[in-house]
Protein backbone atom coordinates (compact mmCIF):
# COMPACT_ATOMS: atom_id res chain seq x y z
CA UNK A 1 0.00 0.00 0.00
CA UNK A 2 2.77 2.43 0.75
CA UNK A 3 4.45 1.62 -2.93
CA UNK A 4 1.15 2.26 -4.04
CA UNK A 5 0.83 5.73 -2.67
CA UNK A 6 4.26 7.02 -3.11
CA UNK A 7 3.58 6.09 -6.83
CA UNK A 8 -0.09 7.74 -7.05
CA UNK A 9 2.42 10.52 -5.83
CA UNK A 10 5.07 10.69 -8.13
CA UNK A 11 2.17 10.92 -11.00
CA UNK A 12 0.04 13.68 -9.51
CA UNK A 13 3.86 15.84 -9.00
CA UNK A 14 4.91 14.65 -12.48
CA UNK A 15 1.58 15.61 -13.88
CA UNK A 16 1.75 19.34 -11.95
CA UNK A 17 5.33 19.77 -13.45
CA UNK A 18 3.95 19.04 -16.74
CA UNK A 19 1.78 21.91 -16.17
CA UNK A 20 4.53 24.40 -15.03
CA UNK A 21 6.40 23.97 -17.90
CA UNK A 22 3.72 24.18 -20.17
CA UNK A 23 3.45 27.70 -18.22
CA UNK A 24 6.89 28.85 -18.47
CA UNK A 25 8.37 27.24 -21.76
CA UNK A 26 10.91 30.06 -21.67
CA UNK A 27 12.34 28.29 -18.48
CA UNK A 28 11.73 25.02 -18.64
CA UNK A 29 11.74 22.40 -21.05
CA UNK A 30 10.50 18.78 -19.98
CA UNK A 31 10.66 16.63 -17.27
CA UNK A 32 13.11 14.06 -16.78
CA UNK A 33 13.35 11.44 -14.49
CA UNK A 34 10.92 8.27 -12.93
CA UNK A 35 9.10 8.00 -9.53
CA UNK A 36 9.89 10.96 -7.04
CA UNK A 37 13.46 11.28 -8.67
CA UNK A 38 12.86 14.01 -10.95
CA UNK A 39 14.22 16.58 -12.94
CA UNK A 40 13.29 19.37 -14.88
CA UNK A 41 15.60 20.89 -18.14
CA UNK A 42 15.87 24.16 -18.14
CA UNK A 43 16.37 26.68 -21.18
CA UNK A 44 17.98 28.88 -19.37
CA UNK A 45 20.80 28.19 -16.83
CA UNK A 46 20.19 25.79 -13.87
CA UNK A 47 21.95 27.91 -11.70
CA UNK A 48 19.69 30.86 -12.10
CA UNK A 49 16.47 28.42 -11.32
CA UNK A 50 18.08 26.85 -8.24
CA UNK A 51 18.88 30.13 -6.76
CA UNK A 52 15.68 31.38 -7.38
CA UNK A 53 14.12 28.49 -6.01
CA UNK A 54 16.73 29.06 -2.75
CA UNK A 55 14.96 32.71 -2.85
CA UNK A 56 11.28 31.01 -2.44
CA UNK A 57 12.18 28.31 -0.27
CA UNK A 58 12.29 25.61 -2.63
CA UNK A 59 15.71 23.77 -2.57
CA UNK A 60 16.53 21.86 -5.85
CA UNK A 61 19.90 21.09 -7.20
CA UNK A 62 21.85 21.65 -9.76
CA UNK A 63 22.48 18.57 -12.40
CA UNK A 64 24.14 17.35 -15.87
CA UNK A 65 22.55 18.64 -19.28
CA UNK A 66 21.16 21.64 -17.93
CA UNK A 67 18.68 19.91 -15.17
CA UNK A 68 17.64 20.92 -11.88
CA UNK A 69 16.85 17.72 -9.56
CA UNK A 70 13.92 16.95 -7.16
CA UNK A 71 14.36 15.05 -4.38
CA UNK A 72 11.12 15.04 -2.07
CA UNK A 73 10.51 12.67 0.53
CA UNK A 74 8.63 9.31 -0.04
CA UNK A 75 6.00 10.72 2.83
CA UNK A 76 5.37 13.59 0.75
CA UNK A 77 1.80 14.84 0.84
CA UNK A 78 -0.21 16.06 -1.45
CA UNK A 79 -0.40 19.63 0.18
CA UNK A 80 3.64 19.43 0.33
CA UNK A 81 3.54 19.43 -4.25
CA UNK A 82 0.61 21.90 -4.14
CA UNK A 83 3.22 24.40 -1.95
CA UNK A 84 6.82 22.77 -4.07
CA UNK A 85 4.45 24.07 -7.03
CA UNK A 86 3.46 27.57 -6.32
CA UNK A 87 6.94 27.73 -4.99
CA UNK A 88 8.29 26.59 -8.38
CA UNK A 89 6.17 28.73 -10.26
CA UNK A 90 7.39 32.08 -8.28
CA UNK A 91 10.96 31.17 -8.90
CA UNK A 92 9.67 30.45 -12.74
CA UNK A 93 8.79 34.02 -12.69
CA UNK A 94 11.75 35.57 -11.23
CA UNK A 95 14.29 34.16 -13.52
CA UNK A 96 12.05 35.01 -16.57
CA UNK A 97 11.41 38.75 -15.37
CA UNK A 98 15.68 38.72 -14.54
Amino acid sequence: QFLNEVNRKAGLLRQKLEGLIGGHTEVFEEVRGSGLMLGLKCKISNIDVVNAGYDNQVITVPAADNVIRLLPPLTLSDDDIAQALIRLEKAAVQVASA
